[in-house]
């Protein structure tokens, strides 16, 4: 199954550019699956927390407010999302030709996913006029700062408006094809 991340801070638009890339894969008959990379977060939320499924006490709270190395800790998994995540893409690589994989906003687990996954294909959407709105605390835990210093991914889009994602999720296929 060929691989496709795609990174970016929160509010840029990762998940609908995943479902267009979706949608221009399933154009050209290639069967695809949406895997996101902090799902499992929401597994353990549900495990260890008893989370009730409301939007206001989403599970990416959990991460900021105890942080990932903590929980890392707590399980004795050190890459617990990217183990988590590997599980799920090992079930599905039988099924699906393409596997595009939303969320990734940690640097440490980007690396981890390349590693495991030589030839991932990386995308970085960037937002303009983004305001990072967390705590210094939250910062401790999601790196999302650290993305505008991680210089290696195959694709860097400047989200200006959804056509504009839409047109690149239809480019990035047909450069996909040519090669």
């Amino acid at each position: 199954m060929e691989l496709y991340l795609i990174a970016g801070y929160a509010r840029a638009g990762k998940n609908y550019f995943a479902n267009y890339l979706k949608e221009e894969f399933e154009k050209k008959q290639k069967r695809v699956c949406i895997l996101r990379i902090t799902g499992p977060l929401y597994h353990y939320a549900y495990d260890h927390f008893g989370w009730n499924g409301k939007e206001e006490e989403k599970p990416r709270s959990f991460l900021q407010k105890m942080g990932i190395e903590h929980i890392k800790e707590k399980l004795q998994m050190p890459h617990f999302l990217i183990d988590r995540l590997s599980e799920d893409i090992m079930v599905l690589d039988s099924f699906f030709d393409i596997g595009i994989i939303t969320d990734g906003r940690l640097k440490a687990e980007i690396e981890e996913l390349e590693k495991r996954y030589p030839n991932i294909k990386k995308i970085h959407i960037k937002r303009e006029n983004y305001n990072n709105n967390l705590t210094a605390e939250q910062q401790k835990h999601i790196t999302e700062q650290d993305l505008e210093n991680y210089n290696n991914f195959d694709f860097e889009i400047e989200n200006k408006n959804y056509d504009s994602l839409k047109k690149k999720a239809k480019e990035i296929v047909e450069e996909r094809r040519k090669n």
